[in-house]
């Protein structure tokens, strides 16, 4: 296995502890952030696995089809992440910071760990 799959399922790993601490503190803009870029490294990591290059986007669509996964997770639900990328890091593009409800980060982070989850196993690291 290539060290740069690895590499990013490491990071996603951590992506997905900091989205947990993010709900632990009840910043739920920031849990949401964290848990669309693990989702993003896991599905970088899975198309690095297969032997291609990720394009380069944050759209958790586009990334879920190049991996030929479009259909294994919800397509609505990384639809609707994907645009968390930019609301939490540029406020200018909604005109203020952003209002996450609770349920709408603990929804998210359910699909960011079901994710890690069944590419861990996919790729046969789940004691990582």
């Amino acid at each position: 296995m290539r060290e740069e799959v690895l590499w990013w399922m490491e990071s996603a790993q951590r992506n997905l502890r900091r989205a947990e601490d993010a709900m632990k503190a009840l910043d739920y803009a920031e849990a949401v952030f964290w848990c669309h870029q693990a989702v993003e490294f896991a599905l970088k990591a899975f198309i690095l696995w297969r032997g291609e290059l990720p394009i380069k986007t944050h759209n958790l669509a586009r990334l879920a089809e190049q991996a030929g996964l479009r259909d294994v997770f919800p397509a609505h639900e990384l639809s609707e992440l994907s645009p968390y990328y930019s609301i939490s890091r540029y406020p200018d593009v909604f005109e203020g910071i952003p209002e996450v409800e609770e349920e709408t980060a603990s929804r998210f982070y359910r699909l960011a760990s079901h994710v890690l989850k069944e590419f861990k196993r996919r790729m046969g690291l789940e004691g990582r």
